[in-house]
């Protein structure tokens, strides 16, 4: 058990004390963190998994890509169509026209059976080229690896060559040696290979004295599945060991952060360019850094030594054992054998890097003094509530400048975003500290729920992620019940995705994958937040304690193996029986929630004396071809009454609505005509509600006269609800908008944030449009009188400080003077004299400092991005898109490619920044068009960043025009490529969706608005 003190974190050995951080010399370890999510928060980890058939050398395919648009030079391999890597890297594969994402000149052309063979000692290369052959129509999908051995062990060696300043010569070289054992008679041996050379032929030894160790007659490449498949000259004896050696080189990748890779940053104090290597494997780029068995069930254990000159230090997964002078400048780091575990979850990282419990870049060493003691306070809390100790003897968390994904769980070492571990009291918003604190608990909880027990394979991926964010929010509730974080779960997680998966293109949650793009393409919101949604309605039906038992079991049973969802339902099955709680099956609860796309509307009727429930599937937009019959729910359906006013519902109070089938609940104390009814309490279930035009009154009214009697969360989910409704046609415009009217006495923050993202949707729509004005005035009669004092340092609970930035962000937004004044009076006073800003309110001081100025103004803004205190670099980026100069927003898109100004990590969320603002949004939306290979091909955008710009690109967009402007951009992508790029269809939805609300509810809205204007409520 850890201590709970941030000045105890040291352990003797892992039979005593385990503690966080890195093995010293003196036998301390200490505590490093960072971040991971969010959508997105986004965190993410994984590999490929297990068997099918083996396809020798007749199939390959490579060439030398002349892409002039690919940074890359000689023949490399890649999975087709995988839109992060280079064009070069697609056409390999044979996949040419993936080629026209560069310009038409340089076209590669695909030379036919290029295999690289190794007989015995000696290397050479064959090429024979033939005529081009058909571009496949899409990625090869039989990419599982024959299951006729596998691996034990690996002994990995590895030294990065990055120490000339010079990062796109950096190269890394290494040996692997890997212990096997046969399960099948096989006279061959296939694993996994990206684009490293072979530097030695292959050999494979017989661990069993007196077996006579098989020959390696050829080593061949299947580029298109990346194999590396080894013929013997005889078959392996099944029960035997053997042992793989293979010796590898390649380049160290400063442009692509996956696999083995380069992240960069400026060290002001020396005014020199720092370079840090670090690993990204999942979900399938171990084999990207050394050949190996890259499944998530090829578990086996690591021997790892890193090699590194002495000004750097190098950590990975287990402690450092010893250091040797290797007598040539380099030092050979040897670490502690590895608990058995997948190859993605391997890592390693090399650099100057610190540590005061959590290890940054030294400039930023003294600002991670909340996520120490924050993580310390998460493993323990999770170590008592799973009663299953920490598997490793130190967990080091460590922030990297440039790192693709907002965390990853490699187990021992997680690394983050540094910026999502560093924050600084008076400095960093409240929001920060939350980010912080979830993206902790998020890595910290994949020790258990995807590390101590990992998917068979990557279509059960949203077990980790949706338990890693499920469990995120309750752990840092754990440890501070005051942040309400189970309440800001609906708002952050639940309603967002059920935002997304309310239309008809989304995927299930349960979903197959094969080739390595569709693997990542896995990892999306559906992914991480309806995972989420669905696991916590299951936490609600259970109860708490039989999920928390059902959880400790399977734990225990499945540790260090792999498991499909089926194995989660039986054990909380099994615990549920235990309990008494024999009512439900879980199996065929869940299945219809994994299973379906979307989710349902519950329709509430009320009877004397009872409830009519019915559901049906719920679509933002539907026609006359969608299907509504087949999909239907298990649903734990929750109410109470305006007599009643019970909130904290219980499993116990469940009523369970079946499929394709209407119930009725019996309530005696329910009247037809009188009061109120309200469903789906404090919103555990992934389902909205919908009522009669009487009860909805009935609701509003509630809400105008007291609305404490009402809990907070479904004080929001109400506004939400009914919005969804509305623009789906299923609820009446009025409603909707009377909903609203009752904030102008709200004070909670919840309420508020639901209404805000709501109203994030007609800004769009009327934001060109002659109403607008009308609902401006209708924003500033819900914001009059709000306090606009925010303080710098707030002691107050955090929803109450957060609900002090929101009122803030809104009048500021809508045009309260009081509010400009006020922050353009802050900025300068930070500017000129260093007088700090109130944290919560910096971004919209920022914002509105730059809308209202001009290039100096953003000039200012732009330094502290590139050099400021981290704890302000994301703010000042968002604010970077503010400015109205036309001229400005042209520069700042040139800059967004230009790794030298703007972080190539930070590209997508500088897109996606200037693309919600009005006046920017068409300069960059033709930016975008014209970049786009750029983007793909040169600056190595994954598939998930891709999906968001383009998706965010139609969030405005409501006319023919700019739908067939779409439709074109989706149309020159190449057809390969096209089921990676779901944005599309995204896109193509919603822009269908607001053409329609334009048709319908423009006119509307306007005299609605307009009616208000003339009698305002008070």
């Amino acid at each position: 058990m850890f201590e709970s003190s941030t000045d105890k974190f040291d352990f003797s050995d892992i039979e005593g004390r385990k503690k966080m951080g890195r093995n010293d010399g003196d036998g301390g370890c200490r505590m490093s963190s960072a971040s991971g999510f969010l959508m997105v928060l986004l965190a993410i980890g994984i590999a490929v998994g297990v068997g099918l058939i083996v396809h020798f050398a007749g199939n390959q395919k490579e060439l030398n890509c002349n892409c002039s648009c690919g940074p890359v030079e000689g023949a490399v391999t890649m999975a087709p169509g995988f839109l992060t890597e280079t064009c070069k890297a697609s056409a390999v594969l044979g996949n040419q026209e993936l080629c026209g994402l560069c310009p038409a000149a340089t076209t590669a052309q695909p030379q036919q059976s290029m295999t690289t063979t190794m007989r015995m000692e000696t290397t050479s290369s064959t090429t024979n080229t033939t005529t081009p052959p058909t571009p496949p129509p899409g990625p090869v999908r039989d990419v599982r690896l024959p299951t006729s051995v596998k691996p034990l062990h690996y002994v990995l060696q590895l030294r990065p060559e990055m120490y000339n300043n010079r990062p796109e010569t950096f190269t890394f070289n290494g040996t692997v040696a890997i212990t096997v054992e046969c399960n099948s008679a096989t006279n061959n041996i296939t694993l996994h290979i990206a684009q490293q050379n072979l530097t030695a032929t292959p050999t494979v030894e017989a661990v069993t004295v007196g077996e006579i160790s098989p020959v390696v007659l050829n080593a061949t490449k299947d580029t298109s599945r990346q194999f590396l498949i080894l013929a013997l000259d005889k078959p392996l004896v099944v029960g035997s060991q053997y042992i793989i050696r293979l010796a590898f080189e390649d380049k160290l990748s400063n442009k692509v952060l996956l696999g083995l890779h380069v992240s960069t940053y400026k060290d002001e104090a020396a005014n020199m360019t720092k370079y840090i290597a670090v690993t990204q494997f999942a979900p399938t780029f171990a084999r990207h850094a050394f050949p190996c068995f890259d499944e998530p069930t090829m578990k086996a254990t690591f021997d790892i030594t890193l090699e590194r000159q002495p000004h750097i230090i190098s950590l990975s997964n287990m402690p450092l054992t010893n250091s040797v002078n290797l007598g040539d400048g380099y030092i050979a780091d040897h670490f502690d054998v590895s608990v058995i575990m997948p190859t993605y979850l391997v890592a390693f990282i090399l650099g100057e890097l610190e540590s005061f419990g959590v290890y940054t870049t030294p400039a930023n060493i003294n600002q991670t003094g909340f996520a120490l003691q924050m993580g310390s306070s998460l493993l323990d809390s999770f170590e008592e509530y799973f009663n299953i100790s920490f598997a490793l003897p130190k967990l080091d968390n460590v922030g990297v400048p440039d790192f693709i994904y907002g965390a990853m769980e490699n187990w021992g070492i997680m690394a983050y975003q540094e910026r999502y571990l560093l924050y600084t009291e008076g400095v960093s918003t409240t929001r920060s500290m939350e980010i912080t604190a979830e993206a902790l608990s998020h890595e910290i909880v994949h020790s258990w729920f995807g590390n101590l027990v990992s998917p068979a394979w990557w279509d059960d991926i949203w077990l980790n992620e949706g338990f890693a964010v499920f469990l995120s929010y309750f752990g840092v509730d754990l440890v501070d019940p005051e942040w309400d974080m189970m309440d800001l779960i609906n708002l952050n997680v639940i309603q967002p995705v059920m935002d997304v998966d309310s239309v008809e293109s989304v995927s299930p949650l349960y979903r197959e994958a094969y080739a390595p793009e569709e693997i990542l393409a896995l990892f999306d919101m559906i992914t991480y937040f309806k995972g989420c949604a669905v696991i916590r309605m299951m936490w609600f039906f259970l109860g708490p304690e039989t999920f928390r038992k059902g959880l400790q079991g399977y734990l225990r049973e499945k540790a260090y193996g792999n498991v499909a969802h089926d194995d989660l339902w039986r054990a909380l099955q099994t615990q549920a029986i235990e309990d008494g709680k024999t009512d439900f099956n879980i199996k065929t609860v869940m299945d219809s929630w994994i299973l379906q796309t979307n989710y349902p509307v519950v329709t509430v009727r009320r009877a004397n004396g009872g409830l009519y429930l019915n559901q049906r599937r719920f679509l933002l937009q539907s026609d006359n071809t969608t299907d509504f019959a087949w999909y239907s729910w298990n649903i734990p359906f929750t109410y109470t009454t305006d007599q009643e006013l019970h909130f904290n519902k219980t499993a116990n109070d469940v009523v369970w609505m079946a499929p394709n089938t209407q119930v009725y609940a019996t309530d005696a104390s329910i009247s037809k005509t009188g009061g109120w009814v309200i469903g789906n309490i404090q919103h555990y279930g992934y389902f909205r509600v919908n009522y009669e035009p009487e009860n909805w009154n009935a609701l509003i009214t509630q809400l105008k006269t007291d609305f404490t009697k009402i809990h907070v969360v479904n004080r929001g989910t109400l506004i939400t609800d009914v919005w969804a409704l509305f623009k789906a046609g299923q609820a009446d415009l009025v409603t909707a908008w009377d909903m609203l009217t009752y904030l102008r006495h709200e004070t909670e923050y919840i309420p508020w944030a639901y209404a805000a993202n709501e109203l994030e949707y007609p800004t769009n729509m009327l934001v060109s449009r002659p109403a607008y004005g009308n609902f401006e005035r209708f924003m500033l009669n819900l914001l009059e009188g709000r306090s606009l004092n925010v303080s710098l340092y707030d002691n107050r609970p955090t929803q109450e400080r957060s609900l002090s930035g929101l009122m803030f962000q809104l009048s500021c937004k809508f045009g309260v003077k009081e509010c400009t004044n006020r922050a353009i009076q802050l900025f300068n006073d930070w500017k000129n004299s260093g007088t700090l800003i109130p944290p919560d309110i910096k971004e919209e001081v920022f914002c509105k400092a730059i809308q209202e100025g001009g290039e100096e103004e953003w000039d200012y803004m732009f330094n502290v991005y590139v050099s400021g205190p981290g704890s302000e670099q994301a703010a000042a980026l968002q604010s970077l898109a503010c400015t109205n100069r036309l001229w400005i927003i042209s520069r700042y898109l040139e800059y967004t490619l230009d790794p030298s100004k703007i972080r190539q990590q930070d590209a997508p969320r500088a897109f996606n920044t200037l693309l919600g603002n009005t006046i920017a949004f068409y300069p960059t939306f033709d930016y975008l068009l014209k970049k786009w290979e750029f983007l793909v091909v040169d600056y190595g955008v994954d598939v998930i960043l891709l999906n968001g710009i383009i998706a965010a690109s139609a969030k405005g967009m409501y006319t023919e025009y700019d739908m067939n402007r779409i439709k074109s951009w989706r149309d020159a992508i190449h057809p390969a490529d096209a089921p990676d790029l779901a944005g599309f269809s995204t896109a193509i939805n919603r822009i269908s969706v607001n053409m329609e609300w334009h048709n319908k509810y423009y006119e509307k809205v306007a005299n609605w608005l307009e009616d208000f204007i003339g009698q305002p409520p008070k």
